[in-house]
């Protein structure tokens, strides 16, 4: 079963995925199917692989205490179907019978905790399923390493007679390596059928959905096994390793379609790109960079080495290194670094330059304006050409609110300056080194605000007789 089934018509499906599993072995305050994973919940790359916007209907089954979570993340255009009580998959599928619309004939059930499972391989099943009226058909593979899988049990014909969950083996069916992949699907009348008649005698005392291959064969139906070659997109999700290893081959992934994008990375082991940044050709990813959240880096930037990026986008030919960015707009040409900080609400226009220990806080800076070393700019409008001195703060906090402070075009701000806000000033204007700047300067002056120098002579002389005695 291979190759890509293009525009499927998907009305007359529903999708369920089961979700209500209290995942207890990852020890995590969160569901295990809202896990992060490179900026995204685990769940949404199987959504997004099954075009679920496209399904006819759509059912996310959930236990109570996920119920407000997951309507945060998902509840828009997908109907939350709560599993009140743990009573196994069988019956959290069946949750949805009282809503089910008219005009869906058939159903895919999905577990939500596989993150790798390709759209491909769903639609070629689906595709099958359909064209030859299957009323019940579901996935297998033969895996290297069966355990935690229920084991397809299969007559002296190859007909399959039924799904052994794993804790319900014996000794012998343990040895099976053909296992269910978690993937269903049914034709409605098929579907309302058989849930209805799986019980619950098995080691967990819980209605499994895979006990469905048995109670078709008692109804009357034939089960359809389609057994799909191994690979890494059957995942489950069920602990911390298959956590870390699901991680591993989506980054894999990420920087793979990153290389046929154009991007060069020097060091992929070092190198994280959440799912959904955008990275344009020719941008150099140095070692130790970390890009998340919904970032974009244009075409011919520099990143790195050893700098973070968070929803934040770097223009054409900018660069950021050794330096942490968040919530930023850098422009083109613009050099961020080493060692900066640029916080939220930060705007820096083609060609700033942002050096050494410098943090900047929801300012806009001008073209070609120039802050190199150990300055703090926050709340700041500042113009274009400004040079900002070593050792300049804007002391924008007066304990009870934040104030601004306004540079205009072509001003120079003397090292070691504070500029005491609110506080404006003028184009072209001038501050000394080490003045405390209080007051407006108008354009093209010089502003100085120091204290009167007092050289008391012979001061370290009469000092030094003192400790002697």
């Amino acid at each position: 079963m291979s190759g890509v089934v293009k525009n499927m018509d998907l009305s007359q499906w529903g999708l369920i995925i089961l979700a209500a599993g209290q995942g207890k072995r990852m020890r995590s305050s969160l569901p295990k199917v809202l896990l992060p994973a490179w900026g995204r919940p685990i769940m949404q790359y199987l959504l997004d692989e099954l075009k679920w916007e496209e399904f006819g209907q759509r059912f996310l089954v959930v236990s109570p205490s996920m119920e407000e979570l997951i309507k945060s993340s998902f509840g828009q255009d997908i109907t939350i179907v709560v599993q009140k009580e743990p009573k196994g998959t069988a019956h959290a599928a069946s949750t949805v019978f009282p809503l089910m619309q008219e005009g869906i004939d058939w159903f895919l059930i999905l577990y939500a905790d596989m993150p790798l499972l390709q759209g491909e391989t769903i639609f070629s099943f689906l595709s099958r399923v359909e064209e030859n009226r299957y009323p019940f058909s579901f996935l297998t593979s033969f895996s290297p390493d069966p355990a935690g899988f229920g084991r397809v049990v299969r007559d002296e014909k190859g007909e399959p007679l039924g799904i052994v969950e794993e804790k319900d083996c014996s000794t012998q069916e343990k040895k099976i390596s053909e296992v269910s992949l978690g993937v269903f699907a049914f034709q409605r009348k098929a579907f309302q059928e058989i849930l209805p008649l799986i019980d619950n005698s098995n080691a967990q005392g819980e209605y499994y959905l895979t006990d469905a291959v048995r109670v078709a064969r008692e109804k009357g139906y034939t089960p359809e096994a389609f057994a799909v070659e191994w690979d890494e997109q059957f995942l489950n999700v069920n602990t911390p390793a298959d956590f870390s290893k699901a991680i591993l081959i989506l980054k894999e992934r990420k920087i793979a379609s990153l290389w046929d994008e154009g991007v060069k990375i020097l060091d992929p082991s070092t190198t994280y790109v959440d799912w959904d940044v955008v990275v344009e050709e020719d941008v150099w990813l140095y070692p130790g960079t970390v890009i998340e959240g919904k970032s974009v880096i244009e075409k011919g930037a520099r990143i790195g080495p050893f700098s973070r990026i968070s929803e934040s986008k770097v223009g054409r030919n900018g660069s950021v290194e050794y330096s942490v960015v968040e919530g930023s707009t850098i422009g083109e040409e613009a050099r961020v670094g080493p060692f900066a900080h640029l916080r939220p609400g930060t705007k820096l226009e083609r060609g700033v330059k942002v050096g050494n220990f410098v943090e900047v806080k929801n300012s806009h800076i001008g073209e070609e304006t120039r802050a190199l070393h150990l300055s703090y700019l926050g709340d700041a409008q500042i113009g274009k050409k400004v040079n900002i001195g070593a050792g300049t703060i804007t002391c924008n906090y007066d304990g009870e609110k934040k104030n601004p402070t306004f540079i205009e075009d072509e001003v120079f701000i003397g090292s070691n300056n504070s500029l005491v806000a609110p506080v404006s000033i003028g184009k072209g204007a001038y501050t000394a080194a080490g003045s405390t700047i209080t007051q407006n300067v108008p354009p093209y002056s010089l502003g100085v605000g120091r204290a009167k120098q007092k050289n008391i002579e012979d001061w370290t002389k009469r000092k030094t007789r003192r400790n002697k005695d």
